[in-house]
């Protein structure tokens, strides 16, 4: 086994600091928790995948989300402040939980990520100073007023593998069968400038599945079924918008005719972009061996 150092991060006794922390790992999902002395701290979310937090009506400029740990999808980004470790304090770190990503999923244990170590400077320093956060944005949102607009067109689509190590993204609701993707046929999906759609995505498979869609962002409306093999809801996403979500495994042994860890998301089809792009699962092995599918989005007429 390989001896693994964290790194070090320098803060000031109590300082308040603020973080983004982006997941570029091509297959690790990582579970963000902030230990003094193991006792979890308040993250304060200022933004999910470069959005501000509870700005999604679009009516006011967002403020901020207290969570004591988060969940972050491969591709996913997130943005918060933390208050610095008194001096009373013997161990602060910046850890990632482990995660149950199934039986065919990978390996994502417990493990630090930074230590934090105390350190002085000057009182006329700046990096002690942060700004006012309770006012994320001051114009109006790419998304506002969704959830107040008529859903079009309500689809559902699946994650699933299988013995020859073929990986899919079905959308099950238009009678499509499991397909490795190819680039050469028609889109998957096909919808209109204007629209808003309603996407509920299964997990099928023994192994967690992040969900991520080009172009735009969607609109979480909820998290199901994600309890029957021990995943709790991931805090604060509810209501948000974000560009990458998780799916838990299914665990088909114990619950071979239970319902499937599903999330429900409104796709915003309103704004400028028009033509072809595409959705597939972020963790990159999945993403190459077919899980992609491809959108065309039609201009107004």
């Amino acid at each position: 086994m390989v001896a693994f150092t964290p790194a070090t991060l320098r803060m000031m006794p109590e300082e308040t600091q603020f973080w983004r922390v982006t997941n570029s790992t091509a297959d690790t999902i990582l579970d963000l928790q902030l230990l003094y002395d193991e006792v979890p701290q308040t993250l304060q979310i200022v933004g999910i995948d470069a959005v501000p937090a509870n700005s999604q009506d679009g009516a006011q400029p967002g403020d901020l989300i207290p969570v004591t740990q988060f969940r972050l999808p491969t591709g996913s980004r997130v943005e918060f402040l933390v208050k610095g470790p008194s001096p009373r304090v013997d161990v602060a770190q910046l850890v990632t939980n482990n995660i149950n990503t199934g039986p065919q999923g990978d390996c994502d244990p417990t493990r630090p990520i930074f230590n934090i170590a105390l350190t002085q400077h000057d009182d006329g320093d700046e990096r002690d100073k942060v700004g006012d956060f309770t006012a994320l944005s001051t114009s109006q949102q790419r998304f506002g007023g969704l959830s107040g607009e008529p859903v079009s067109t309500t689809r559902v689509f699946q994650f699933s593998e299988n013995n020859q190590n073929q990986f899919f993204i079905t959308q099950v609701s238009a009678g499509q069968q499991p397909m490795v993707f190819d680039a050469n046929e028609p889109p998957a999906v096909v919808t209109t400038q204007g629209s808003v759609e309603k996407w509920i995505i299964q997990n099928i498979s023994q192994e967690s599945h992040d969900f991520h869609l080009h172009q735009i962002h969607f609109k979480v409306l909820s998290q199901q079924n994600l309890q029957i093999n021990g995943t709790t809801q991931v805090p604060a996403i509810d209501g948000q918008f974000l560009d990458v979500i998780d799916l838990p495994p299914w665990d088909n042994v114990k619950n071979p005719n239970g319902p499937v860890p599903q999330v429900e998301l409104l796709m915003d089809f309103r704004g400028v972009d028009i033509g072809d792009f595409v959705y597939h699962c972020h963790i990159l092995n999945h993403e190459d061996l077919g899980m992609m599918g491809i959108i065309r989005v039609n201009p107004k007429p």
